[in-house]
């Protein structure tokens, strides 16, 4: 190998923090000192006392996205040394986390309606300075984490962000929530912050050929000189594709809540990013290299990490111009996406209230809110995007719980009929606890966990959204079901579970009123009429 190389299209960039799979939560301060010792800890310390136990519930599809470490009864030894590590890294973090509920707690248990002064006083010494109580106007007490500051503090560590580079296998790989990514034989490990232009370069470099000795130089400065590396280059350079949009308003699906929307001046709007890898074989798919050479706007509905996939989003980094996103509400459950954005090197993020938004060309983008799906707490960072491209409208309504079928009532009346609606039936869902545990100052009874549940709208709901709007496309998400989004959801893909049952019936239903519906799967390519 002497000449220009790319990087292989099944070659995974899989960031991690401390071992364990990145997503938003474990890049904001505050959420990520709380997941260290009420997710992380817990895990690894259940699996080295039980790894028989974790080994044979992973077996078991009824318990999938469980709190089981995927990883073999041989790996004890391997996971003791890395909960050593995990303490003695994280100690910070690990401190200001227990400190953090010890203050919850107390401020719960104490504050009594009367003045709330009294308390700063009483504060554990990690969270002093850093958090403000309050009570709400039912007088209930509360607290907020003061979030700018603690990305200035120790709370915030970058060092802890690395990469594990590898070439992908399939689909498959463990549950990210519950299985750290333990060093392996065939990968290399990249030890850069996320905000290291390193990770631009890269993914740069699946599309565009570089001469082998200046990605190996490139490589070595970034601490990368293992010679595995050479083996995810390759001299077969990829098709040159033409990736202008010419012609009518254009949408693309990339599986789960990706859509990818294309005006007829090109101005583009890349909705949730999601991509897979080439894996050559499968399920057909769009990819990487499918994508514009410019992305115009990536638009983000809610932080969930099926929906906020950093890994996808730092593959996409080097040719996106700007992020919107949703505003958050400012409590510890609602960390800001700007903020984790922009700690981690995007450079222009926009945040948007309810109603705002931002106009390029023939592209109009607007925030719609949308109720539900997120256990019932006080979450602000959510919306469902209207993007208006040309003519056309579409809205991406994600996993919006039609709670309230008045609210879509009011959209209307404002923004007239919507042609087009892109909607979730994920009307089961995990129990809140299942993303939110780890910030709960006191565990949740298990009765109310259970109805307190991360889910969206059923065919009852969902088809009050179609007609309140006006919609005469539908096109409902795949939700999870394909293979290479199952090691973040662990939804079950069988056509038998709940939401694919409601799937089917919203869409049956929209047809029954003489409307074109469809449910989505691994891709689509759809122009639509000027």
């Amino acid at each position: 190998m002497s000449g220009l190389v790319t990087l292989k299209s099944d070659v995974v960039i899989e960031p991690l923090v401390e071992r364990w799979y990145a997503w938003s939560h474990l890049i904001s301060p505050a959420t990520a000192a709380l997941n260290v010792p009420y997710r992380h800890l817990t895990l690894l310390e259940s699996f080295v006392s039980a790894p028989d136990i974790h080994a044979a519930a992973c077996q078991n599809p009824s318990l999938r996205g469980g709190p089981f470490v995927d990883l073999p009864v041989t790996a004890v030894d391997e996971v003791r040394a890395l909960i050593a590590k995990t303490k003695e890294r994280q100690a910070q973090q690990i401190a200001f986390g227990e400190a953090l509920r010890e203050a919850y707690r107390a401020i719960l248990k104490q504050a009594d309606g009367f003045s709330i002064e009294k308390f700063y006083e009483t504060l554990p010494t990690p969270v002093r300075g850093y958090v403000e109580l309050y009570y709400t106007l039912g007088s209930h007490p509360d607290l907020r984490v003061i979030e700018p500051l603690l990305y200035k503090s120790p709370a915030y560590n970058p060092a802890s962000q690395s990469a594990l580079i590898y070439q992908a296998n399939g689909d498959d790989r463990a549950f990210a929530f519950s299985t750290p990514r333990l060093a392996r034989p065939d990968a290399v490990e990249l030890e850069r912050p996320f905000s290291d232009a390193i990770y631009d370069y890269l993914a740069a470099l699946r599309i565009t050929p570089q001469p082998l000795d200046a990605v190996l130089e490139r490589l070595a400065q970034a601490g990368v000189s293992d010679a595995k590396f050479r083996d995810f280059l390759t001299e077969v350079l990829p098709p040159i594709i033409d990736r202008q949009h010419k012609g009518g308003t254009r949408w693309r699906y990339f599986g789960h809540a990706c859509v990818l929307v294309e005006a007829n001046d090109g101005t583009n709007v890349l909705v949730d990013p999601i991509v897979a890898y080439d894996t050559n074989g499968g399920i057909k798919r769009f990819v990487l290299a499918d994508l514009p050479d410019r992305i115009d706007y990536v638009v983000l509905t809610h932080n969930h990490a099926d929906h906020v996939l950093l890994e996808t989003l730092l593959a996409l980094r080097y040719k996106i111009d700007t992020i919107v996103v949703p505003s958050a509400g400012g409590g510890l459950a609602d960390p800001s996406l700007k903020l984790m954005l922009q700690s981690i090197g995007f450079k222009k993020v926009i945040e948007l209230d309810p109603l705002g938004h931002v106009e390029s060309g023939e592209m109009l983008i607007t925030a719609l809110p949308f109720l539900g799906e997120h256990g019932d707490l006080d979450i602000r960072s959510k919306a469902a995007w209207l993007v208006k491209a040309g003519t056309q409208s579409l809205l991406f309504a994600a996993d919006s719980n039609n709670l309230e079928p008045l609210i879509y009532e009011h959209l209307k009346e404002i923004f007239g009929p919507i042609e087009t609606l892109f909607i979730g039936q994920e009307c089961q869902g995990a129990p809140f606890s299942w993303t939110y545990g780890p910030l709960l100052p006191v565990p949740i009874d298990r009765k109310k966990d259970q109805t307190r549940r991360l889910n969206g709208s059923d065919a009852a709901r969902g088809i009050k959204v179609v007609t309140s709007l006006g919609s005469k496309q539908v096109y409902v998400y795949a939700m999870g079901a394909e293979p290479w989004l199952q090691y973040v959801t662990s939804i079950d893909p069988s056509e038998d579970t709940m939401p694919a049952v409601n799937a089917r019936q919203l869409v049956e239903a929209c047809r029954g009123l003489g409307l074109h519906a469809e449910r989505l799967f691994g891709s689509a390519d759809v122009t639509l009429p000027a």
